[in-house]
Protein backbone atom coordinates (compact mmCIF):
# COMPACT_ATOMS: atom_id res chain seq x y z
CA UNK A 1 0.00 0.00 0.00
CA UNK A 2 1.42 3.26 -0.91
CA UNK A 3 -0.10 6.49 -0.33
CA UNK A 4 0.27 10.18 -2.10
CA UNK A 5 1.30 12.45 0.65
CA UNK A 6 0.29 16.31 0.24
CA UNK A 7 1.99 19.70 2.40
CA UNK A 8 1.63 22.81 1.63
CA UNK A 9 4.64 25.12 2.62
CA UNK A 10 5.68 28.59 3.55
CA UNK A 11 9.04 29.50 4.88
CA UNK A 12 8.78 26.43 7.62
CA UNK A 13 12.30 25.79 7.84
CA UNK A 14 12.04 25.97 11.65
CA UNK A 15 14.61 23.73 13.71
CA UNK A 16 11.85 21.19 13.60
CA UNK A 17 11.49 20.93 9.98
CA UNK A 18 13.92 18.26 9.07
CA UNK A 19 12.87 15.96 12.46
CA UNK A 20 9.56 16.43 10.84
CA UNK A 21 9.78 15.75 6.87
CA UNK A 22 12.46 12.25 8.58
CA UNK A 23 9.41 11.14 10.60
CA UNK A 24 7.03 11.63 7.41
CA UNK A 25 9.30 9.20 5.27
CA UNK A 26 10.31 6.50 8.11
CA UNK A 27 5.94 6.47 9.22
CA UNK A 28 4.01 6.91 6.00
CA UNK A 29 4.86 4.63 2.94
CA UNK A 30 4.94 7.32 0.40
CA UNK A 31 3.90 6.66 -3.70
CA UNK A 32 4.69 10.89 -3.77
CA UNK A 33 5.49 13.52 -1.64
CA UNK A 34 3.61 16.35 -3.27
CA UNK A 35 4.71 19.74 -1.63
CA UNK A 36 3.37 22.87 -2.56
CA UNK A 37 5.37 25.89 -1.48
CA UNK A 38 4.57 29.58 -1.54
CA UNK A 39 8.29 30.16 -2.99
CA UNK A 40 9.68 29.44 0.10
CA UNK A 41 13.44 32.15 0.97
CA UNK A 42 14.38 29.85 3.71
CA UNK A 43 15.61 26.69 2.61
CA UNK A 44 12.39 24.97 2.63
CA UNK A 45 12.68 23.37 -0.40
CA UNK A 46 15.78 22.25 -0.46
CA UNK A 47 15.35 20.99 2.92
CA UNK A 48 12.32 18.72 1.38
CA UNK A 49 14.60 17.87 -1.21
CA UNK A 50 17.91 16.66 0.89
CA UNK A 51 15.41 13.96 2.47
CA UNK A 52 13.06 12.62 0.10
CA UNK A 53 14.07 10.49 -2.77
CA UNK A 54 13.87 12.75 -5.67
CA UNK A 55 12.26 9.92 -7.82
CA UNK A 56 9.25 10.58 -4.90
CA UNK A 57 9.08 14.46 -4.89
CA UNK A 58 6.72 16.70 -6.82
CA UNK A 59 7.46 20.36 -5.75
CA UNK A 60 4.80 22.94 -6.91
CA UNK A 61 5.62 26.52 -6.71
CA UNK A 62 2.88 28.93 -6.19
CA UNK A 63 1.48 32.08 -4.76
CA UNK A 64 -1.82 30.30 -3.77
CA UNK A 65 -3.39 31.01 -0.80
CA UNK A 66 -3.92 28.28 1.67
CA UNK A 67 -7.20 26.82 0.59
CA UNK A 68 -5.89 26.77 -3.19
CA UNK A 69 -2.64 25.46 -2.58
CA UNK A 70 -4.30 22.35 -0.71
CA UNK A 71 -7.00 22.25 -3.59
CA UNK A 72 -3.80 22.38 -6.41
CA UNK A 73 -1.87 19.21 -4.39
CA UNK A 74 -5.02 17.25 -4.35
CA UNK A 75 -4.83 17.58 -8.25
CA UNK A 76 -1.51 16.08 -7.85
CA UNK A 77 -2.70 12.74 -6.11
CA UNK A 78 -2.54 9.84 -8.13
CA UNK A 79 -3.74 7.61 -5.15
CA UNK A 80 -6.98 6.04 -4.15
CA UNK A 81 -6.17 7.53 -0.26
CA UNK A 82 -4.00 10.02 0.55
CA UNK A 83 -2.69 11.79 3.61
CA UNK A 84 -2.39 15.78 4.04
CA UNK A 85 0.46 16.79 6.69
CA UNK A 86 1.14 20.46 7.68
CA UNK A 87 4.57 21.71 8.22
CA UNK A 88 4.59 21.96 11.58
CA UNK A 89 3.24 18.29 12.73
CA UNK A 90 5.12 15.99 14.36
CA UNK A 91 3.90 11.89 13.35
CA UNK A 92 4.14 10.15 16.73
CA UNK A 93 7.03 7.29 15.88
CA UNK A 94 4.23 4.26 16.10
CA UNK A 95 1.80 5.93 14.52
CA UNK A 96 -0.13 3.21 11.65
CA UNK A 97 -1.20 5.18 8.64
CA UNK A 98 -2.37 1.26 7.35
CA UNK A 99 -4.66 0.71 10.11
CA UNK A 100 -7.26 3.77 9.57
CA UNK A 101 -6.84 3.19 5.83
CA UNK A 102 -7.52 -0.30 6.15
CA UNK A 103 -10.80 0.87 7.98
CA UNK A 104 -11.44 3.54 5.14
CA UNK A 105 -11.29 0.46 2.63
CA UNK A 106 -14.68 -1.40 4.62
CA UNK A 107 -16.62 1.59 5.31
CA UNK A 108 -16.91 3.00 1.82
CA UNK A 109 -18.97 6.17 3.60
CA UNK A 110 -15.97 7.14 5.54
CA UNK A 111 -13.94 9.92 3.29
CA UNK A 112 -11.55 11.54 5.65
CA UNK A 113 -10.04 10.47 9.59
CA UNK A 114 -8.19 12.96 10.86
CA UNK A 115 -6.65 13.45 13.95
CA UNK A 116 -6.10 16.33 17.17
CA UNK A 117 -3.56 18.14 17.90
CA UNK A 118 -1.70 18.70 21.49
CA UNK A 119 1.27 20.74 22.60
CA UNK A 120 4.66 19.90 22.67
CA UNK A 121 4.29 20.18 26.69
CA UNK A 122 0.56 17.98 26.81
CA UNK A 123 2.38 15.54 24.63
CA UNK A 124 4.73 13.88 27.54
CA UNK A 125 1.34 12.45 29.05
CA UNK A 126 0.42 10.60 25.46
CA UNK A 127 4.45 9.11 25.09
CA UNK A 128 2.07 5.53 23.96
CA UNK A 129 -1.15 5.07 22.17
CA UNK A 130 -3.93 3.48 24.79
CA UNK A 131 -5.03 0.11 23.39
CA UNK A 132 -8.62 0.87 23.13
CA UNK A 133 -9.34 4.67 20.89
CA UNK A 134 -12.37 6.20 20.16
CA UNK A 135 -14.11 8.50 18.19
CA UNK A 136 -13.99 12.24 19.30
CA UNK A 137 -15.57 13.84 16.70
CA UNK A 138 -17.87 13.19 13.62
CA UNK A 139 -18.87 16.28 11.87
CA UNK A 140 -22.16 17.91 10.71
CA UNK A 141 -23.39 19.74 8.19
CA UNK A 142 -23.71 23.33 8.86
CA UNK A 143 -27.59 23.13 7.73
CA UNK A 144 -28.01 21.37 10.54
CA UNK A 145 -26.22 22.87 13.88
CA UNK A 146 -28.70 24.52 15.96
CA UNK A 147 -27.80 27.75 18.06
CA UNK A 148 -27.79 26.09 21.44
CA UNK A 149 -25.09 23.30 19.95
CA UNK A 150 -23.15 26.37 18.44
CA UNK A 151 -23.36 27.99 22.25
CA UNK A 152 -22.54 24.33 24.30
CA UNK A 153 -19.52 23.51 21.48
CA UNK A 154 -18.88 26.27 19.63
CA UNK A 155 -19.69 26.42 15.55
CA UNK A 156 -16.50 25.16 13.72
CA UNK A 157 -15.76 22.40 16.70
CA UNK A 158 -19.12 20.57 14.66
CA UNK A 159 -18.62 21.59 11.33
CA UNK A 160 -14.62 21.80 10.48
CA UNK A 161 -12.48 19.19 10.93
CA UNK A 162 -8.44 19.48 11.26
CA UNK A 163 -6.22 19.08 8.46
CA UNK A 164 -3.20 18.75 10.64
CA UNK A 165 -2.98 15.35 9.97
CA UNK A 166 -5.46 13.89 7.72
CA UNK A 167 -6.00 10.81 5.74
CA UNK A 168 -8.31 11.65 2.88
CA UNK A 169 -10.29 9.56 0.03
CA UNK A 170 -9.18 11.08 -3.22
CA UNK A 171 -12.21 10.53 -5.36
CA UNK A 172 -14.88 12.31 -2.64
CA UNK A 173 -12.02 15.49 -2.57
CA UNK A 174 -10.87 15.86 -5.48
CA UNK A 175 -13.60 18.02 -7.52
CA UNK A 176 -13.23 20.36 -4.25
CA UNK A 177 -13.31 24.33 -5.39
CA UNK A 178 -12.58 26.32 -2.18
CA UNK A 179 -13.75 29.91 -1.79
CA UNK A 180 -11.31 32.40 -3.33
CA UNK A 181 -8.39 34.29 -1.19
CA UNK A 182 -8.85 31.75 1.62
CA UNK A 183 -6.12 31.79 4.30
CA UNK A 184 -7.35 29.96 7.22
CA UNK A 185 -10.54 27.95 7.94
CA UNK A 186 -10.27 26.06 4.54
CA UNK A 187 -11.19 22.75 6.47
CA UNK A 188 -14.48 24.54 7.23
CA UNK A 189 -14.98 24.53 3.01
CA UNK A 190 -13.78 21.19 2.90
CA UNK A 191 -15.40 19.42 5.71
CA UNK A 192 -19.23 20.65 4.03
CA UNK A 193 -17.56 19.95 1.02
CA UNK A 194 -17.17 15.84 2.14
CA UNK A 195 -20.60 16.26 3.91
CA UNK A 196 -22.79 17.56 1.24
CA UNK A 197 -21.77 14.43 -0.95
CA UNK A 198 -23.71 12.02 2.54
CA UNK A 199 -19.76 10.91 2.89
CA UNK A 200 -18.59 10.81 6.78
CA UNK A 201 -16.02 12.77 8.19
CA UNK A 202 -14.40 11.40 11.46
CA UNK A 203 -11.36 12.67 14.13
CA UNK A 204 -10.33 10.12 16.23
CA UNK A 205 -7.99 10.73 19.95
CA UNK A 206 -5.13 10.00 19.22
CA UNK A 207 -2.99 13.44 19.23
CA UNK A 208 -0.16 14.52 16.90
CA UNK A 209 1.96 17.17 18.08
CA UNK A 210 1.87 20.69 16.79
CA UNK A 211 5.34 22.41 17.01
CA UNK A 212 3.64 25.44 16.14
CA UNK A 213 4.59 27.57 19.30
CA UNK A 214 8.25 26.47 19.26
CA UNK A 215 8.82 29.01 15.93
CA UNK A 216 5.33 31.73 17.07
CA UNK A 217 5.43 31.12 20.70
CA UNK A 218 2.40 29.98 22.98
CA UNK A 219 1.52 33.12 24.89
CA UNK A 220 -1.32 35.90 24.39
CA UNK A 221 0.25 37.99 21.74
CA UNK A 222 0.51 34.77 19.25
CA UNK A 223 -3.12 33.86 20.49
CA UNK A 224 -4.46 37.62 19.07
CA UNK A 225 -2.64 37.37 15.90
CA UNK A 226 -4.19 33.51 15.53
CA UNK A 227 -7.46 35.03 16.33
CA UNK A 228 -6.72 38.24 13.67
CA UNK A 229 -6.11 35.63 10.51
CA UNK A 230 -8.69 33.33 11.97
CA UNK A 231 -11.90 35.73 11.87
CA UNK A 232 -10.52 37.34 9.11
CA UNK A 233 -11.06 33.99 6.93
CA UNK A 234 -14.50 33.45 8.66
CA UNK A 235 -15.57 36.66 6.56
CA UNK A 236 -15.02 35.32 3.33
CA UNK A 237 -17.16 31.99 4.83
CA UNK A 238 -20.63 31.47 3.85
CA UNK A 239 -21.78 31.69 7.45
CA UNK A 240 -24.65 33.79 8.85
CA UNK A 241 -23.31 37.19 10.51
CA UNK A 242 -25.62 36.02 13.82
CA UNK A 243 -23.72 32.31 13.85
CA UNK A 244 -19.95 34.01 13.54
CA UNK A 245 -21.10 36.72 16.45
CA UNK A 246 -22.85 33.90 18.38
CA UNK A 247 -20.17 31.91 18.01
CA UNK A 248 -17.60 34.04 19.52
CA UNK A 249 -19.65 35.65 21.96
CA UNK A 250 -20.20 31.91 23.13
CA UNK A 251 -16.71 31.05 23.05
CA UNK A 252 -15.39 34.01 24.90
CA UNK A 253 -17.48 33.75 28.40
CA UNK A 254 -17.71 30.27 28.39
CA UNK A 255 -14.26 29.32 26.99
CA UNK A 256 -12.75 31.99 29.54
CA UNK A 257 -15.23 30.81 32.55
CA UNK A 258 -14.24 27.09 32.29
CA UNK A 259 -10.49 27.30 31.99
CA UNK A 260 -11.09 29.58 35.13
CA UNK A 261 -12.56 26.72 36.93
CA UNK A 262 -9.97 24.65 35.23
CA UNK A 263 -7.29 26.98 36.98
CA UNK A 264 -5.49 27.58 33.83
CA UNK A 265 -5.51 31.46 34.29
CA UNK A 266 -2.66 31.52 30.91
CA UNK A 267 -5.21 29.62 28.75
CA UNK A 268 -7.73 31.94 30.02
CA UNK A 269 -5.78 34.85 29.00
CA UNK A 270 -5.13 33.21 25.59
CA UNK A 271 -8.57 32.65 25.38
CA UNK A 272 -9.83 35.88 25.71
CA UNK A 273 -6.65 37.50 23.35
CA UNK A 274 -7.61 34.94 20.40
CA UNK A 275 -11.79 36.11 20.69
CA UNK A 276 -10.70 39.50 20.29
CA UNK A 277 -8.51 39.11 17.81
CA UNK A 278 -11.38 36.86 15.93
CA UNK A 279 -13.85 39.70 16.66
CA UNK A 280 -11.13 42.68 14.90
CA UNK A 281 -10.18 40.35 12.38
CA UNK A 282 -13.92 39.60 10.99
CA UNK A 283 -14.47 43.31 10.98
CA UNK A 284 -11.28 43.76 9.20
CA UNK A 285 -11.27 40.98 7.05
CA UNK A 286 -8.33 42.05 4.02
CA UNK A 287 -5.92 43.34 7.06
CA UNK A 288 -5.21 40.35 8.74
CA UNK A 289 -6.22 37.83 5.76
CA UNK A 290 -2.81 36.07 5.56
CA UNK A 291 -0.26 35.12 8.30
CA UNK A 292 2.99 36.63 6.60
CA UNK A 293 5.96 34.16 7.90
Amino acid sequence: MRLDVVMPTWNSNAPYFKVIIRRVVERIPINKFILVDRYSSDGTVEQVKAIVPPDKLIIIETDADLARARAIGIKYVSTEYFVFIDSDILIPHNFDVERWVRLMMVNNRLAVISFPIISVDSYAKFATYKRHVRISRILKRYEEVTSGEIIKYGLFRLTAGDLFLAILRTSVVKDWQPPPHLSALEVFSLTQHVLGKGYLWVEIAIPVVHLKELKYGAGPYRHLKQGLWTGSNARILNISKEDFFLETFSRFFLGTVRRILARDPMGALNNVFFRIGYLVGYLSPYRYRVWVR
